[in-house]
C-alpha cells in the first residue's frame, strides 16, 4: 500500500515537471484540449508518433516510456509541431513502449492517455540458396538466384573450412555473381566460401561450400628402362595444378592386367621387380585432392630379357618304318622307339624336332618324360622341356600342298631369361636332280616367307629339319644341281649353325647313316640347323651312337638318320 502512493507520488512529480516545461509563465486563455488521435508507425528501431490537434493548444510535448508504471525515459521538444521521430529503439518483451502528449496554452496544459506501440518485427534475408560455381585453372565464378528480402550479397573465400578469417570478402553488392581470380591449390580442399545475403543490419549466411581447382591433363609419360634388371624409371611434364601425381603401369593397355598403382608429389616414378622380357604400359595422371585430372596417353615399354641357351635337336626317326629294309635289317619302330629315345635324351637338347614322327603311329613323347608337344603336323613333331620353355603359340605352314610338304614352328620362352626364340620343323623334298633342287628352293622360299608372316616381333628364328640337300647335291652326276636350301637361306641373311661353330663335334660323320656299318663320314648332312644372324654358336654336333670298339655304329640302328644338335645363345632382347 505504501509502496503504491509513493509510486504515484512520484508519478506525479514527473507529470508536474513535464507540464511545467509546458506552461512558462501564466497566461490568460481558454485551458486546451487533451490530444487525441495518438498514433505510432514504426520500423524494428524506429517510431513516427503523431496525434490530432487539440482544441485551444498552441504547443505540444511527448514523452516516451517502455511501461505503463514507468516514468519517461525520452522527451521530445516543445513545439507546434504534431509529431516526433525516435530513432535507436530495441524490442522489449511486452509492449514494446509507450507515448502521451501534453497540449499547452500559456500556463495551462492537458495530457493525453498512455498510448502503447510495437515495433515492426526486423526484415530478415532468406540465406542464398542455389549456389552455382564455374572453376577453371585460376579462378572460380560464384553464382546465385536471389533470396527473398536481400538487398545485396556479399562473398567470404577462405582456404579453411570453418572460414574463421576470410581471405577475400567481396564488396556488398546487387549482383549475384562474384569472380575470384589467381587461385592456385592450397592442399586439401583449395578454398572454401559462403555467401550472404543482406538486408540493413540483418544478414543470413548459405551453407559452406568448396572449391577444388581442377589438374590439368598430363601430356605424355616417357618411360625408361631403369638401371637395374627389371625395372623402370618414368618421368612426365608438370600438371597445372597438380598436388599429386598418380602413376601407373600393366601388362596390357587397358590397364587392367596385374595393375600397379603408385602416388608421388614428384614428377618421376620407379617401379623394380618387374618381369624381364615383358611389355608394360604406363600412364599417369595429376590430382589435386579430391579432383582427379584426365590420364595421359597409354606409352609402352618392353624390359629387356637376358641371353638365353638353348639345346635344338633335329633328328629323323623313321617312326613309320619307311626306311626299313631287307639289306639293311633294321628293327621295327615299336623295337627301335626305346633306343631313338635313350639317343635323344642323351643328347642333352631341350628343344628336339622330329621327323616322320607321326603322331599316332611313332608317340615318341613317351621316350621324353617333361616334354611337352608344342605343335605337330604331317610326321613332324616339336617338343620342348616343359620346366625349361613357356609355349606361347604355335602353328604349321603349308609348303606345298600338292606335293605334301608342311612345316610346324612354335613360339617358346626360356623361363629364366624371358627370351623367346621362334622354332620351326621342316622336312623338305627328298631326292637329288636340278628340278627337285628347284622344288627345295620353291619350298624355301614359302617357308621364310609363311614363317615371317607368323613373326610379328621379329623373334630370332632356328629352322631345323631334314632338308634332304647337301654340298653332293652338286655332284656331276646331278647336272645343274645345288644346296637349294643353303642358297635360299643365304640370301636371306639365315646361316647354317654348322659354319658357325669353332669346333664342331663329329663333323664327318654324314647325318643319313642309311643304317650302314663302317660309317659314311663325307661330311654330307642332310639334316641341318639354320639360324637368324643373332644367334651365336656355343657347341655343335652329329650325335651318333658307337659301338664299343668305337669302329662302327652301335647296333641295331634306331633310325637311319643321326642326330643333329646344336646348342646356341640366343641374345635378350
Amino acid at each position: 500500500m505504501h509502496s503504491r502512493i509513493g509510486r504515484a507520488c512520484a508519478l506525479g512529480v514527473l507529470v508536474l515537471l513535464y507540464t511545467s516545461a509546458l506552461t512558462g509563465p501564466a497566461q490568460a486563455g481558454p485551458r486546451p484540449a487533451a490530444p487525441t488521435g495518438l498514433k505510432a508507425t514504426t520500423t524494428h528501431t524506429s517510431a513516427v508518433l503523431t496525434w490530432k490537434p487539440a482544441r485551444h493548444a498552441t504547443k505540444y510535448r511527448a514523452c516516451l516510456t517502455v511501461a505503463r508504471d514507468k516514468p519517461c525515459t525520452r522527451f521530445s521538444p516543445t513545439s507546434s509541431k504534431r509529431s516526433w521521430t525516435v530513432t535507436g529503439l530495441k524490442a522489449t518483451a511486452d509492449t514494446d513502449y509507450y507515448f502521451r502528449v501534453t497540449a499547452g496554452r500559456g500556463s495551462r496544459t492537458r495530457t493525453s492517455p498512455l498510448k502503447g506501440f510495437n515495433l515492426k518485427p526486423p526484415v530478415v534475408p532468406d540465406a542464398p540458396t542455389g549456389i552455382r560455381q564455374a572453376v577453371s585453372w585460376s579462378k572460380a565464378t560464384i553464382s546465385w538466384p536471389a533470396a527473398r528480402n536481400a538487398t545485396s550479397y556479399s562473398v567470404c573465400l577462405s582456404g579453411n573450412r570453418g572460414l574463421t578469417r576470410c581471405a577475400r570478402t567481396s564488396a556488398p553488392s546487387a549482383r549475384r555473381s562474384v569472380t575470384f581470380t589467381g587461385l592456385r591449390p592450397t592442399g586439401g580442399g583449395d578454398y572454401f566460401y559462403r555467401v550472404r545475403s543482406h538486408r540493413g543490419s540483418r544478414s543470413a549466411a548459405s551453407a559452406v561450400h568448396r572449391i577444388d581447382l581442377p589438374s590439368s591433363q598430363v601430356r605424355s609419360v616417357s618411360p625408361a628402362r631403369g638401371r637395374a634388371t627389371g625395372s623402370v624409371t618414368a618421368s612426365w611434364p608438370a600438371a597445372v595444378n597438380a598436388e599429386w601425381y598418380q602413376f601407373q603401369i600393366a601388362k596390357n593397355s587397358a590397364m587392367t592386367s596385374t595393375l600397379r598403382t603408385v602416388t608421388t608429389g614428384r614428377t618421376t616414378a620407379s617401379q623394380s621387380n618387374l618381369t624381364i622380357g615383358t611389355t608394360y604400359y604406363f600412364r599417369v595422371r595429376a590430382i589435386n585432392n579430391p579432383s582427379k585430372g584426365k590420364w595421359s596417353p597409354v606409352r609402352a615399354l618392353r624390359l629387356p630379357s637376358l641371353p638365353a641357351r638353348i639345346n635344338v635337336l633335329t633328328y629323323n626317326l623313321c617312326g613309320q618304318d619307311k626306311c626299313v629294309t631287307r639289306a639293311n635289317r633294321m628293327k621295327s619302330w615299336s623295337t627301335r622307339r626305346a633306343y631313338a629315345g635313350r639317343i635323344a635324351r642323351g643328347s642333352g637338347a631341350d628343344i628336339i624336332a622330329t621327323q616322320e614322327s607321326h603322331d599316332k603311329d611313332t608317340r615318341f613323347g613317351r621316350e621324353l618324360p617333361g616334354f611337352g608337344l608344342a605343335a605337330y603336323y604331317s610326321a613332324k613333331s616339336l617338343f620342348y622341356n616343359k620346366s625349361k620353355y613357356d609355349l606361347r603359340r604355335s602353328g604349321k605352314v603349308t609348303l606345298s600342298a600338292k606335293r605334301g610338304k608342311y612345316a610346324v614352328w612354335a613360339e617358346l620362352r626360356d623361363s629364366a631369361s624371358r627370351t623367346s626364340v621362334l622354332v620351326v620343323d621342316v622336312h623338305l623334298q627328298p631326292f637329288k636332280g636340278r628340278a627337285l633342287d628347284d622344288v627345295r628352293s620353291s619350298q624355301t622360299k614359302v617357308l621364310l616367307r609363311k614363317i615371317a608372316s607368323v613373326n610379328r616381333d621379329r623373334l630370332p628364328v632356328v629352322y631345323a629339319g631334314d632338308f634332304n640337300s647337301n654340298k653332293s647335291n652338286a655332284q656331276r652326276r646331278f647336272p645343274g644341281g645345288y644346296d637349294a636350301p643353303k642358297r635360299v637361306f643365304n640370301a636371306a641373311g639365315i646361316v647354317n649353325s654348322l659354319s658357325r661353330a669353332t669346333n664342331p663335334v663329329h663333323r664327318t660323320y654324314n647325318s643319313a647313316n642309311q643304317a650302314v656299318n663302317p660309317p659314311l663320314r663325307s661330311s654330307d648332312h642332310v639334316d641341318h640347323i639354320y639360324i637368324d644372324p643373332r644367334i651365336s654358336v656355343r657347341q655343335w654336333r652329329v650325335v651318333v651312337s658307337m659301338a664299343r670298339n668305337g669302329r662302327g655304329y652301335a647296333k641295331p640302328f634306331a633310325t637311319d638318320h643321326n642326330g643333329v644338335r646344336a646348342m646356341l645363345d640366343v641374345p635378350g632382347r
